[in-house]
């Protein structure tokens, strides 16, 4: 068959070229595939065998072409690979496979590509056995020395830096998820901040320079202008509030210090550790000797009648709370208001809460009778804040951290709270001291027979609970006795409870 093929001549190979043409139709796809191969219209019923010889000729020249074509595309992705992540690829030629030479196509990705006319000789069949392929897996460059390494190393990092600036976005994003260079993370903590005395604080925010000084004299001229006017609605039956921005407590002093008509008594509301009963306790024996008992409602209704009488002694006095709206004041706003109900009790405060209207009813503003006023200063709170724990080293906790650990319990670890304050608070004042121990033994033994705990297991939880908070302490004897108590003096654990 193939010395019939060899020694036809070119007429005959042209008449069968025509009738091939005319009786068959080859239909590739876009990537040069052959999808189907089917007899035209003009296909006659019979063919010779010369015919049928052709059609498998040209079938493996096709085959043939797509393999050249994939090859191809396999390659340049694998050039384009190694310029990127700096890898190679590894090609063994394999002999007995065919591929087609001389073909003609439209575009690596084009439309309809055409087999050649001519039939492929042997010798071209020879030549291209050696150019077919087979891929091995990409593996990593290897050039021998070591320093030939780090300079390839330092190299393909320069490459990788280029093309992250450079480079298509995908293929930056899956170049990133190869990089090896982990980023570098901080151990700096907190904790590792040098500490901070409450006396070195204090130093630090004094030497902060005074900003706008002339326009801050001109704002308190312009207060103290005021001062007449404050007097005029005092003596008009009236109390003062003051409000704004700043301290406002060394202007209201001024005002006070310049009422000396009368008794004046300032009540620090700032204060973390105050106690309203003791305070009208000392008004009530000092200034107005009277002999005052019970509870801050009855003194203050006490204070309130001497004033109604006819048989007083003074006739009117200045009361100024700095800050009224403080957390140690806001659950006494009753017997405040009952105080600045009277007609010869001039109460004058400050608030520097944004919400402090709301802790007054009705029947409370309706006593206070309150006027108000804008004091706003710019001024710092420095004596305010005094009383503050701003140190960073101190390892006990203020009356206003116990009240938030309190707000976070259940009630009875308020009750348990509560039992050992009550037994200090009698200790002190039995032994004149400012705090008492109390045994454990004693002190489970109280709180299980108010039914606060139910065991010594729920006990003891309760008393890690303070003690993470560092609100109770204990100690042990020499005898292994344990003793627990509460870092606080009475005068403060009477606030505390008030304040429950």
């Amino acid at each position: 068959m193939a010395e019939n093929d060899s020694s036809r001549t070119p007429q005959t190979a042209s008449r069968a070229r025509n009738r091939f043409d005319m009786g068959l139709t080859l239909t590739t796809t876009r990537q040069g595939r052959k999808t189907l191969l089917k007899d035209s219209t003009y296909d006659t019923p019979t063919r010779s065998t010369s015919d049928v010889a052709e059609l498998l000729k040209l079938g493996a020249v096709v085959e043939a072409d797509d393999k050249e074509n994939s090859s191809e595309e396999t390659g340049a992705h694998a050039a384009a690979g190694q310029d990127i992540y700096g890898f190679q690829r590894r090609v063994v030629r394999k002999r007995g496979a065919s591929s087609l030479r001389g073909r003609s196509t439209r575009g690596r990705r084009g439309g309809t590509v055409k087999a050649s006319r001519g039939r492929p000789s042997k010798d071209a069949e020879n030549e291209d056995d050696d150019d077919d392929e087979e891929e091995e897996p990409l593996v990593p460059t290897n050039n021998g020395s070591s320093s030939d390494e780090a300079d390839g190393a330092d190299n393909a990092y320069a490459e990788h830096l280029d093309f992250a600036q450079t480079g298509p976005t995908y293929e930056r994003y899956f170049q990133g998820l190869h990089t090896t260079r982990a980023p570098k993370t901080s151990d700096n903590t907190l904790s590792k901040l040098p500490t901070q005395s409450l006396s070195e604080t204090h130093a630090i925010l004094k030497s902060v320079p005074l900003k706008h000084k002339h326009e801050l004299q001109l704002l308190e001229s312009l207060h103290r202008r005021q001062f007449r006017q404050w007097y005029f609605e005092l003596s008009n039956k009236f109390n003062l509030v003051f409000y704004g921005y700043g301290s406002k407590r060394r202007l209201i002093n001024m005002f006070a210090s310049q009422c000396s008509d009368a008794p004046v008594v300032i009540i620090n509301g700032y204060f973390p550790a105050l106690n309203l009963k003791q305070t009208l306790e000392k008004i009530a024996s000092e200034a107005l000797e009277l002999s005052a008992t019970g509870s801050v409602a009855d003194i203050a209704a006490l204070i309130h009648g001497y004033f109604e009488s006819k048989s007083r002694a003074i006739d009117h006095m200045y009361v100024v709370v700095h800050n009224i709206d403080g957390l140690c004041l806001r659950k006494h706003q009753a017997a405040l208001s009952v105080l600045a109900s009277s007609p010869r009790i001039h109460f004058l405060a400050s608030v520097d809460h944004i919400e402090a209207p709301l802790i007054w009813d009705t029947s409370s503003i309706t006593k206070f009778n309150w006027i108000w006023h804008d004091l706003t200063t710019f001024e710092p709170y420095t004596v305010e804040t005094s009383y503050e724990n701003l140190s960073t080293e101190t390892k006990e906790i203020g009356p206003r951290g116990v009240l938030h650990v309190l707000a976070s319990l259940t009630e009875n670890a308020k009750g348990v709270f509560r039992v050992l304050a009550e037994f200090q608070i009698a200790e002190s004042i039995m032994d004149t001291k400012q705090s008492a121990e109390m045994p454990y033994n004693s002190y489970f033994t109280m709180c299980r027979d108010q039914f606060l705990v139910s065991s010594e297991t729920t006990f003891r939880s309760q008393l890690t609970e303070f003690r993470d908070h560092k609100v109770i302490q204990s100690r042990h004897t020499p005898d292994g006795t344990e003793f627990v108590f509460i870092p606080l003096p009475s005068s403060t654990l009477e606030t505390i409870l008030e304040s429950m």
